[in-house]
């Protein structure tokens, strides 16, 4: 009898598919509160929720439901192996929260996050922004990087685009990194808008653009404030270039760590429209930059501009 029951048993281990051998995933919940950060602002019932699920960095399915009165919502039997995203749309803004499992927990919380819209943007400022210029043979290329700043409670969307900024008369071949140039439109009268809305908080955008050499070795570049910028900072590379600027004060030189040499100007509490004028001389003086060389530099433009505001901020909060 138990010799029949074991060959009974092997039968029917031998019928089923390999994978129900396999130990069945863990499965968890995910839940969470849509939260509205505008001082009376609208109801977060009613909210979509969408839970993203990527496997191995690949987009693999998404689930939906909706936010009770309370703004609070959950998904069910989610395999805690795979790693998800939270996306929630408010007055047609998306905004997007990782979500994780601790170690040893089926359940994971997320806060998600919204605001009221707005059109005006009175709340944006500049905390910090660069600009570089590099002389090449044939043109100029100028370099802006922006830590903005969002000072209000309502997510800024716009009317034309969301963020404006004002090129120089005659800026072409604009460029930004490439898997963010979908972001950038260009618009008529030498103006770029970027279309992404703008939460309360911070962002760090920059972008490149062009301008053309003239025969007199001489060049006037007319640089408009979009924002109210709290400190600007212009470099020019070049050997031997002559640079004479408005409403800036000059600096020491930087130098960077491969050797390259920038006349350095700054300038703080600018108001918006003020312009900003640059005279070059000399340009004969400038050559060629390579490109590997200029990254190195805005990402080191970046980093110092990210070391200031955190710095600024701590300021601040001891301050208040």
């Amino acid at each position: 009898m138990r010799r029949f029951i074991a060959i009974l048993a092997v039968l029917l281990l031998m019928g089923l598919p390999a994978g129900a051998l396999a130990q069945a995933p863990a499965e968890g919940t995910i839940n969470g509160q849509v939260i509205n950060g505008t001082e009376g602002g609208g109801s977060v019932g009613g909210v979509e929720i969408s839970l993203i699920t990527y496997i191995n960095g690949q987009l693999s399915d998404t689930r939906t439901a909706v936010s009770d009165s309370e703004g609070k919502f959950q998904f069910d039997s989610i395999n805690m192996e795979h790693t998800y995203l939270v996306s929630a749309r408010y007055m047609d803004v998306d905004y997007y929260y990782p979500v994780a499992f601790e170690p040893g927990e089926t359940t994971a919380y997320v806060e998600v996050g919204v605001c009221d819209t707005t059109a005006s943007d009175e709340k944006i400022r500049v905390g910090l922004t660069r600009k570089i210029v590099n002389i090449e043979e044939e043109s100029l290329l100028v370099t802006e990087v922006y830590w903005l700043v969002n000072d209000g409670d309502r997510t800024y969307v716009g009317t034309d685009g969301v963020l404006l900024f004002q090129l120089p008369q005659g800026a072409y071949c604009f460029e930004a990194p490439e898997e963010l140039m979908i972001d950038y439109r260009l618009l008529d009268d030498n103006r770029v808008t970027h279309l992404v809305s703008f939460p309360p908080g911070e962002r760090q955008l920059f972008y490149s653009y062009r301008l053309a050499r003239t025969d007199s070795n001489e060049l006037g570049i007319a640089l408009v404030i979009n924002y109210p910028t709290d400190v600007l900072e212009l470099m020019v590379e070049g050997e031997g270039v002559e640079v004479a600027v408005s409403r800036l004060a000059p600096a020491e030189p930087v130098v960077t760590d491969t050797g390259e040499r920038y006349i350095y100007f700054q300038g703080q509490n600018l108001s918006r429209n003020e312009v900003i004028n640059v005279r070059l001389s000399n340009l004969s003086g400038g050559g060629g930059f390579p490109l590997f060389i200029l990254w190195i530099v805005i990402a080191t433009a970046v980093a110092c501009i990210a070391v200031y505001m955190i710095r600024r901020i701590r300021k601040v909060d001891i301050d208040g």
